[in-house]
C-alpha cells in the first residue's frame, strides 16, 4: 500500500487575463465537494485549465500552442499589443489550517514565472513541493480533462499498460533498461565472439608450427642459392669493369684525334660570323626599310577617306564662297550704318545750332513786341468778341480741318505704301532671275553627279562579287584544310593530339618550368629501338603511357597539388625514389624465338629506366601470335604482347584488333597530307583578298562622296525652291496689295477736293465777321484788316513758338535715331562669319595637307623599295660566302659528329654496364646479397680461373654453368613452396592465442556485470510496476461494483434494482514483463454476461473507465480531484450513483479519513450539467459571460445550509 499524504485542499483560486477572464477575479472558496456549473461556452472549462496551469500543466494540454494564447483578448487588435501578462495563484489550505500559495505567471516575454508564497522558484522546486503534497504533474494525478473518461475506455491493452507504468512511477526505469538490454546483448554476443576467436587461433597455431618447420628447411637452400649467386654476380661485376677500362682508354684517344678538329671549326666560325654579322647589318637595314614601307603603305591604304575629303573640299570652297558674299554685304551694310550715323550726328549738330539761332531771334522780337502792349489789350479784348460771334463758324471749320488733316495724312500713308510696294516688287523680281539662273546651274550638276554615281556603283557591285566569290572561295579552303588538319591529326599513331592530350602536355610543360624534378610524361622520354615496336610498347604500357616521372615523392605532391588549384587534369606521377620494382627475370632474355622483353627493345635515359621497368615490368613481345600465346598459356604464364598490339594476359584475357588497322590509317594519312597541299596551292592562287578590299573602299569613298554632294545638292535645290516658291507669293500679294489701296487712295482725293471748298467758304464768313469787327482797330494801327496785323506781328509771334517746338520734335527724333543705330550690333555676325570663314580655311588646310602626305609617302615608299633592293644584293653576296664556310663548318661538323658518335658509343656502352653494374647491386640488395667493398668491391673471393680476363665465348659458358646450378637451387626451392613468414606467423600467432584468452576472459566479465545490472534494474521495475497494478487490481473490482450496484444505503432512496453490482478485473498478458505486454480490462454489469470492453454501451464504458480512475487515484492520491464533465455519457441512474461515491468520498469528514475502504478521501471538484449530479453538491461555482465586459464572471453558492439533516 502506498504512503497516504497529508490531506490538505484548494481553498480558492485568483486569476487574472487567463483566458475569458478579464482582470483580476477570485474564485471560490471551494468545499470539500464543488461542483462548477454554467451554460455552454460561458467559461467552465477555462476555470478548470486554470486551475490545471498553476499545477504545472503544458500548455499544448491546456487549449493553446504558445503561452500568450493564454492571456485575455477582447479582439485581435488587444491579442498583437505588447506587454500582457496573466497569472493564476491557488491557495492552499493545509490540515492544520495554514495556507500555501502557488503562482505561476505569463511574463511579456511569453515565458513561466513560479512563485511559492510570492518568492520566485524554479520549475524543480515548484515540482517538487507539488510532490511533497500528492500532487504529481507528470502523471496528472488530479485531473479527468474533458474527454479523458472516453480515452481511457478505449484504450488498447498496450496503452493501458503504459498507463499504468506511468502511474506507478516505474516509466523512471524504463530507458535503464531499455539500454542495459542493449548492453546486456552486446556483451553476450561479444563473449561468444571471443570464445569463437579463440578456437580458431588455436587451430592456427597448430597449422602455424607445422608451417615453421618446413621454413627451417627452405632457409638453408636459400642460403646456399644466396652465396651462389654472390659469386655470380662478383664475376659480372669484375668483367664489367675490365670492359670500362678498355671503354675509357678508347674514348681518351678519341678525345685528342676531336681537339684538332675543333680548332679547324672554330676558325670557320669566325669567318661564318663576320659575314653573318655583315648580313644581319644589311638584313637590319632592310627590316627598318620594309617598316618605314609598310608605314607609308597604312597612309596610302587611306585613299578612300581622301576621296571623302576631297568632296568635303569642294563643300567648303562652295560654302566658302557662300560665307564670302555675306560677309561682304554685312561689311557695305556696316559702312551704311556707320555713314547713317555719321549723318544722324550732323543732323542734331544743325538742330541744336536752329534752336540757338531761334533763341536769339525770340530775344530780339521781344523787345519789339513790348511797344505794343496797350494795343495788344485792345487787340484780344475785340478778339475776344469775335471769338464769341463766329465760334459756331470756326467749330465747324475746325471739325472739317480735322476731317481734311486726317484725310490728307491718310492719302500720304497710302502713297508711300504704294511707292514701298512698288520698289519690293522690282527687288523680288530681280530675285527671282538670279535664282532661277542658280538653279538651272544645279540641276546639271546634279545629273553628272548622277551618272559618275552610277557608274562607280556598278564597278562597285562587280567588285563586291568578285570580292564575295574570291572570300567564299577562301573560307571554302580553309575549312577544308582545317577539317584535313584534324583528320590528320587524329591519323598520327604515335601522338595523342586531341583535347585532352593537348591540355596534358599543357600542363606538363607548366610543371617541368615551375618544378626542376618533373622529367615529363612516359610518351616523351622513351624511344623504341625499331619502328615496329612503336605499338607494342604503347599496348605495354598501357595506362601508364601518360603518366609523369618525377624525381621524389615531395615533387610528385607539389605537382599535384598545383593541378587540384588550377583544376587541371587529374595526373599520375612515377617517383624514382621510392617506387617498388620487380627486377628483371634474367631467364625471359634466353627465351629463344623473336620473344624479347619490352624493356630491352626501349631506348631511354639510363636515371629513367626504374620508371620504364615500373610500367612494363617482365611483359614479352614478339612477332608472331602462335609464339605470344605458346609464351603465354603453355607452362609457367607471362604477359605478352604482339608487335600488332595484340595483349596476352596471365589470366588467359587477350586483347587486340589494331594489326590491319595501322597501315591503312598511314596510307589515308599520305592520302589527306597530298590533298592538303593542293588545296594550299590552290589558296596561294586565289590572290590577296586585302587588294579587293581596298579597291572596294576605294569605290565606297566615291560613292560617298558622290551621294553627299547629290544630297547637298538637292538639299540646296529644294531651298532654292522653296524660296522661289515664297517670292512668287510675295509678288503676289504685294500686287494683290496695290489693287486694295489704289481705290481708297482715289476716294480719298475726291474727298479732300470736295471739304477744301467747303472750308474756304467758311473761311470767307468767318473773315468778314471779323473784319467787321476789327475795323476801328485796323484804322488806329494803321492796317488794313486785322488778318494783316497778325500777319505782321502776331503770326511772328506764333511762327517761333512753332519752330521751337519742330525743332525740338526734331532734335528728340534725331537723338532717338542715333542712340538706336548706335545699338545696333552689326560686329558680331561680322565676326562670327569671319569665324566660320578662319574655320573652313583650317578644315581646308588640313585635307590639302594630307593630300601632300599622302603624295610625300608614294614617293618615299618608292625611294626606300630601290633601297631595299640595293641591300638585298649586298646581303645575298654574303650569304653566298656564309654557304662556302658553313660547307667547310659541316664537313668538319660531320667529322667531329662521326667522332663524337663514336666517343658516345663508348659512353654509351659505360653507361650501360655502369648501369648494368648499379642493376647487379641494386638486385644485391633486394636479394640481401652482401658485396664485399673496401671501399672498391673485392674480388678476392673468387677463384683464381674466375678472376682472369676471358674471351665472350668463354664468358658464355661460364655464365651458362651460373645459370644452370641457380636454376637447380630455385627447382628445388620452387618444390618445396613452404610459408616463408611461418617462424615470424607462429610467433605471432602465440601472442594472439594470449590476446585472445585475454579478451575472452574480460567478455565473460563485462557480460556478468551488465547481466547483474540488468536483472536489478529489471526487478526494480518489475516490483514498482506489480506493486501499483496489485493495489489497482486490488481495488477496481470494489469500487466498480459500489458504482455498479443500486441499494437504498448506498444512492438515497433508489430502487433495490442491483443490489450486488457488477464486476471488474484487470488481467496481465505477460507477468514476467508486464510494461512491455498490455493490460486486459474486463467488466461485467449487473445481470449481464462477461463482455469485450468494445462490445459495452457509451454509459457502460464510462462507468468502468471511472472505476479505473478513481483505482488508478487510489494508489497515488492527490488531495484534491478535478473532473470536468465525466457524467456526458451517463444516464440518471448512472449520475446519481457516481455522484454519491464521490460524495462518499469528499463529504461528512470522508475526505480526511485515510483508512477508508476505496482508498483514502478528497475534495472533489467537478464540472457538470446535470442537476441530479451537481445537487449532492456541497457548495456550487456558477460560471456566466458578463457581455458588457465581454469575459467570464463566476459567483459561489453554499449549498450545505439547505441540505436536509
Amino acid at each position: 500500500m502506498p504512503s497516504i499524504p497529508t490531506c490538505g485542499k484548494i481553498s480558492r483560486l485568483e486569476l487574472e487575463n487567463f483566458k475569458s477572464y478579464k482582470g483580476h477575479q477570485v474564485i471560490g472558496p471551494f468545499y470539500d465537494f464543488t461542483a462548477i456549473i454554467g451554460p455552454n461556452g460561458a467559461g467552465k472549462s477555462n476555470l478548470m485549465d486554470a486551475i490545471s496551469f498553476v499545477l504545472g500543466v503544458r500548455t499544448g494540454q491546456l487549449r493553446g500552442v504558445q503561452l500568450r494564447d493564454l492571456i485575455y483578448a477582447f479582439d485581435d487588435r488587444e491579442k498583437e499589443q505588447r506587454g500582457r501578462r496573466a497569472y493564476v495563484m491557488l491557495v492552499y489550505q493545509l490540515p492544520d489550517g495554514s495556507e500555501l500559495e502557488f503562482t505561476r505567471s505569463i511574463t511579456s516575454a511569453g515565458g513561466s514565472e513560479y512563485r511559492i508564497d510570492h518568492r520566485i522558484v524554479n520549475w524543480d522546486e515548484y515540482s517538487a513541493k507539488l510532490r511533497s503534497l500528492g500532487i504529481l504533474v507528470k502523471a496528472r494525478n488530479f485531473l479527468v480533462f474533458q474527454g479523458d473518461v472516453e480515452s481511457i475506455a478505449s484504450k488498447s491493452p498496450k496503452e493501458l499498460s503504459a498507463l499504468i507504468e506511468q502511474i506507478s512511477g516505474s516509466e523512471e526505469y524504463k530507458r535503464q533498461y531499455e539500454e542495459l538490454e542493449v548492453q546486456k546483448a552486446e556483451a553476450d554476443e561479444k563473449a561468444v565472439l571471443a570464445n569463437h576467436k579463440k578456437k580458431i587461433i588455436s587451430a592456427e597455431r597448430k597449422q602455424k608450427k607445422l608451417q615453421k618447420d618446413e621454413a627451417e628447411k627452405l632457409f638453408k637452400l636459400k642460403e646456399q642459392l644466396k652465396s651462389l649467386k654472390q659469386k655470380h654476380f662478383l664475376w659480372q661485376l669484375l668483367n664489367i669493369q675490365n670492359d670500362i677500362e678498355k671503354a675509357n682508354e678508347d674514348i681518351a684517344d678519341e678525345d685528342n684525334s676531336l681537339e684538332e678538329i675543333v680548332r679547324e671549326v672554330d676558325t670557320y666560325e669566325a669567318e661564318e660570323r663576320k659575314k653573318s654579322k655583315e648580313k644581319a647589318g644589311y638584313n637590319k637595314e632592310i627590316q627598318q626599310c620594309q617598316r618605314m614601307i609598310a608605314e607609308k603603305q597604312s597612309q596610302l591604304d587611306k585613299q578612300s577617306q581622301l576621296m571623302k575629303l576631297k568632296e568635303e573640299v569642294n563643300h567648303i570652297n562652295s560654302k566658302m564662297g557662300t560665307t564670302n558674299i555675306e560677309l561682304n554685304e554685312k561689311i557695305v551694310e556696316k559702312k551704311k550704318h556707320e555713314i547713317e550715323i555719321k549723318k544722324l550726328k550732323n543732323g542734331l549738330r544743325d538742330v541744336t545750332k536752329q534752336l540757338e539761332d531761334l533763341h536769339e531771334k525770340s530775344q530780339d522780337y521781344g523787345k519789339k513786341v513790348q511797344l505794343y502792349d496797350g494795343k495788344l489789350e485792345k487787340y484780344f479784348q475785340i478778339k475776344e468778341e469775335a471769338g464769341t460771334k463766329t465760334a459756331k463758324l470756326k467749330d465747324e471749320k475746325e471739325v472739317l480741318d480735322r476731317q481734311q488733316n486726317g484725310d490728307m495724312e491718310e492719302q500720304k500713308n497710302l502713297e508711300e505704301n504704294i511707292q514701298q510696294l512698288e520698289n519690293r516688287r522690282e527687288e523680288l523680281l530681280s530675285q527671282e532671275k538670279q535664282m532661277e539662273t542658280k538653279l538651272k546651274k544645279m540641276l546639271d550638276a546634279v545629273g553628272k553627279h548622277k551618272e559618275d554615281l552610277n557608274r562607280v556603283r556598278k564597278e562597285q557591285r562587280d567588285m563586291k562579287d568578285k570580292l564575295l566569290d574570291s572570300r567564299n572561295k577562301h573560307d571554302m579552303l580553309k575549312r577544308k584544310i582545317s577539317d584535313l588538319d584534324d583528320q590528320l591529326r587524329e591519323l598520327k599513331a604515335d601522338r595523342y593530339e586531341n583535347e585532352r592530350d593537348a591540355r596534358l602536355s599543357e600542363a606538363v610543360k607548366t610543371l617541368k618550368r615551375l618544378f626542376p624534378g618533373v622529367h615529363g610524361r612516359m610518351t616523351e622520354l622513351y624511344r623504341p629501338t625499331q619502328k615496329k615496336y612503336t605499338l607494342a610498347v604503347t599496348v605495354a604500357m598501357g595506362r601508364f603511357m601518360d603518366a609523369v616521372v618525377v624525381d621524389d615523392e615531395n615533387t610528385g605532391k607539389e605537382c599535384i597539388k598545383y593541378l587540384k588549384e588550377k583544376s587541371l587534369p587529374p595526373l599520375t606521377f612515377i617517383p624514382l625514389l621510392s617506387v617498388r620494382v620487380k627486377p628483371v627475370i634474367e631467364k625471359l632474355r634466353t627465351l629463344g624465338g623473336t620473344a624479347k622483353l619490352v624493356f630491352d627493345v626501349i631506348q631511354i635515359d639510363p636515371v629513367l629506366e626504374k620508371a620504364i621497368l615500373f610500367a612494363v615490368g617482365n611483359t614479352l613481345v614478339c612477332d608472331d601470335l602462335d609464339e605470344a600465346k605458346h609464351l603465354s598459356w603453355s607452362g609457367q604464364r607471362f604477359r605478352v604482347v604482339t608487335t600488332n598490339g595484340t595483349l596476352l594476359s596471365k589470366s588467359g584475357t587477350m586483347t587486340g584488333g589494331t594489326s590491319g588497322g595501322m597501315e591503312a590509317r598511314s596510307h589515308k594519312w599520305e592520302g589527306l597530307k597530298k590533298e592538303k597541299e593542293d588545296l594550299e596551292s590552290e589558296l596561294g592562287k586565289l590572290g590577296s583578298i586585302r587588294e579587293m578590299q581596298l579597291k572596294e573602299s576605294e569605290a565606297s569613298g566615291k560613292i560617298s562622296g558622290l551621294e553627299k554632294k547629290i544630297q547637298y545638292t538637292e538639299i540646296e535645290k529644294k531651298s532654292i525652291e522653296d524660296k522661289l516658291n515664297q517670292l512668287k507669293v510675295d509678288e503676289r500679294n504685294i500686287v494683290d496689295e496695290i489693287a486694295r489701296i489704289m481705290p481708297q487712295h482715289r476716294k480719298l482725293e475726291n474727298d479732300i477736293a470736295t471739304r477744301t471748298s467747303e472750308i474756304l467758304s467758311l473761311e470767307k464768313s468767318i473773315n468778314n465777321i471779323v473784319d467787321q469787327m476789327y475795323k476801328e482797330f485796323s484804322e488806329s494801327v494803321g492796317v488794313k484788316n486785322v488778318r494783316e496785323f497778325e500777319e505782321n506781328h502776331m503770326k511772328a509771334i506764333d511762327q517761333i513758338a512753332t519752330d521751337r517746338f519742330n525743332l525740338h520734335n526734331r532734335q528728340s527724333k534725331l537723338k532717338y535715331q542715333l542712340e538706336y543705330e548706335k545699338k545696333r550690333d552689326v560686329d558680331s555676325h561680322i565676326k562670327k562669319l569671319e569665324k566660320t570663314l578662319d574655320n573652313l580655311k583650317t578644315a581646308l588646310k588640313r585635307v590639302m595637307n594630307e593630300q601632300k602626305e599622302l603624295q610625300s609617302a608614294t614617293d618615299t615608299a618608292e625611294n626606300l623599295k630601290r633601297k631595299v633592293q640595293d641591300w638585298n644584293s649586298k646581303a645575298e653576296e654574303c650569304e653566298g660566302d656564309i654557304q662556302t664556310w658553313k660547307k667547310n663548318i659541316s664537313d668538319a661538323k660531320s667529322n667531329i659528329s662521326k667522332r663524337n658518335c663514336q666517343i658516345k658509343a663508348k659512353k654509351a656502352l659505360i653507361d650501360q654496364l655502369s648501369l648494368r653494374k648499379q642493376e647487379i647491386l641494386e638486385k644485391c640488395k633486394v636479394e640481401l646479397i652482401g658485396i664485399p667493398t673496401k671501399p672498391n668491391i673485392d674480388f678476392s673471393s673468387l677463384s683464381r680461373s674466375l678472376q682472369q680476363k676471358s674471351e665472350p665465348s668463354e664468358r658464355k659458358k661460364i655464365e651458362a654453368d651460373f645459370v644452370q646450378k641457380i636454376s637447380a637451387f630455385i627447382t628445388e626451392i620452387g618444390r618445396t613452396a613452404p610459408n616463408s613468414n611461418a617462424v615470424y606467423q607462429h610467433k605471432a600467432v602465440l601472442e594472439k592465442e594470449e590476446a585472445a584468452s585475454r579478451e575472452h576472459k574480460a567478455a565473460i566479465d563485462e557480460q556478468n556485470k551488465i547481466t547483474a545490472d540488468y536483472i536489478k534494474v529489471k526487478h526494480m521495475r518489475h516490483e514498482t510496476f506489480m506493486a501499483a497494478f496489485n493495489h489497482i487490481s486490488s481495488n477496481i473490482n470494489k469500487i466498480y461494483n459500489e458504482l455498479t450496484k443500486s441499494n437504498t444505503h448506498s444512492v438515497g432512496g433508489m430502487s433495490n434494482t442491483h443490489a450486488v453490482g457488477g464486476t471488474a478485473y484487470l488481467n496481465l498478458e505477460n507477468p514476467d514483463e508486464p510494461y512491455l505486454y498490455g493490460i486486459k480490462y474486463s467488466a461485467m454489469p449487473p445481470t449481464k454476461r462477461y463482455r469485450d470492453m468494445s462490445q459495452l454501451s457509451g454509459g457502460e464504458k464510462t462507468v468502468a473507465a471511472l472505476a479505473l480512475l478513481f483505482s488508478i487515484h487510489s494508489f497515488k492520491p492527490s488531495p484534491f480531484f478535478i473532473l470536468d464533465e465525466v457524467d456526458a455519457a451517463l444516464d440518471n441512474l448512472n449520475v446519481a450513483k457516481v455522484a454519491s461515491f464521490i460524495r462518499s468520498k469528499s463529504c461528512g469528514g470522508a475526505r480526511l479519513d485515510q483508512d477508508v475502504e476505496f482508498g483514502s478521501g478528497f475534495q472533489s471538484i467537478v464540472i457538470s450539467l446535470k442537476d441530479n449530479f451537481y445537487d449532492k453538491a456541497e457548495a456550487l461555482v456558477g460560471v456566466y459571460r458578463d457581455s458588457d465586459r465581454g469575459c467570464s464572471r463566476t459567483l459561489t453558492f453554499d449549498l450545505t445550509q439547505y441540505r436536509e439533516s
